[in-house]
């Protein structure tokens, strides 16, 4: 298991935030992208919309083999931010250890720490 850090950027023509959403464990990136896909509930009131699985049906492989390779949208130069109006949220993720050999049922528990392969 490696630990991940799931960022992400909320951008509007007069603002922009940048954060972490939460850590997660998974085996790799792609594991990390599906679960990013999978619109995920982090909180009671904050859930990671985003329309991977839409862009996927559209554009195929070629799209998650993308986002996989740059860990997210939010890396990606070429993206169009002229339809910001309203705001932008994109999500990525960054690699924080390797072979995480802690156990780390506690803060899965309090919701600290979010699990790939159990959700």
């Amino acid at each position: 298991m490696n630990l991940y850090k799931i960022l992400f950027s909320h951008t509007a023509p007069k603002d922009t935030e940048v954060g972490i959403k939460c850590l997660l464990l998974a085996e790799n990136d792609e594991q990390v992208y599906e679960w990013i896909k999978s619109e995920p509930k982090i909180t009671q009131s904050d859930h990671l919309f985003n329309g991977w699985g839409d862009y996927e049906t559209d554009y195929g492989v070629d799209f998650k083999n993308k986002i996989i390779s740059i860990k997210g949208e939010m890396f990606d130069d070429e993206y169009d931010y002229s339809d910001a109006y309203y705001g932008i949220k994109l999500f990525g993720w960054e690699l924080l250890k390797e072979n995480i050999t802690t156990d780390y049922s506690e803060l899965m528990e309090l919701g600290i720490i979010k699990n790939a392969t159990c959700e």
